[in-house]
């Protein structure tokens, strides 16, 4: 689309794997609530650092399609292989940056739009694995680039709230993706 200059996709992995209700298996949300893949981004990252985020980043040229760019950055990002999607999660996100060095001649504007999907990934389980030095939950191994991400944590849905209407917890890249993600889980219950 020639009207946006970058298109970035980003994903929503969850615990337990909602296809996981769908087979001999049966997960009871009201006891082993959804948890929603977060990562950390890198204390040097330019931009947001420190600050909570989902998986995802830019399309690539290289990308056939929006969605093999989404599986290529939840493969760089976390080591989790996708299988499916899941379905697209709310309207696109649009913003509009600056690039450029010098006088207001040469700052070229640049018009952001953004994707996200929840997805399945094979590694996913069922069963917790046990408690970090944190007190946090770790329901599946992520291999996390040290470059762009510091950290990863499964959270859920009181959690990603509590900082959506209060500003407590973890902080979230912005206000906008907490609603987000508080999307995402409102679909998994429909």
């Amino acid at each position: 689309n020639t009207q946006y200059d970058r298109l970035v996709c980003s994903a929503f992995i969850f615990t337990p794997a909602p296809c996981h209700r769908h087979h001999n298996f049966h997960v009871n949300e009201a006891t082993t609530p959804p948890r929603l893949l977060l990562l950390r981004r890198s204390s040097t990252d330019t931009a947001f650092p420190n600050l909570w985020e989902i998986p995802g980043g830019s399309v690539d040229k290289d990308d056939p399609t929006i969605l093999h760019g989404l599986a290529r950055e939840v493969f760089e990002e976390t080591g989790l292989r996708l299988t499916r999607f899941v379905r697209l999660v709310g309207g696109a996100i649009k913003w509009t940056t600056t690039e450029g060095h010098g006088s207001v001649d040469t700052l070229k504007e640049i018009k952001w739009i953004k994707l996200s999907f929840e997805i399945e990934v094979e590694e996913i389980g069922d069963l917790k694995i046990g408690v970090d030095e944190h007190g946090d939950e770790r329901y599946l191994p992520v291999d996390l680039d040290p470059q762009e991400h510091q950290d990863y944590a499964w959270v859920t849905e009181k959690e990603v709230r509590a900082f959506y209407e209060e500003g407590v917890g973890r902080q979230i890249v912005s206000k906008e993706q907490a609603g987000k993600m508080l999307e995402a889980f409102g679909l998994r219950r429909a």
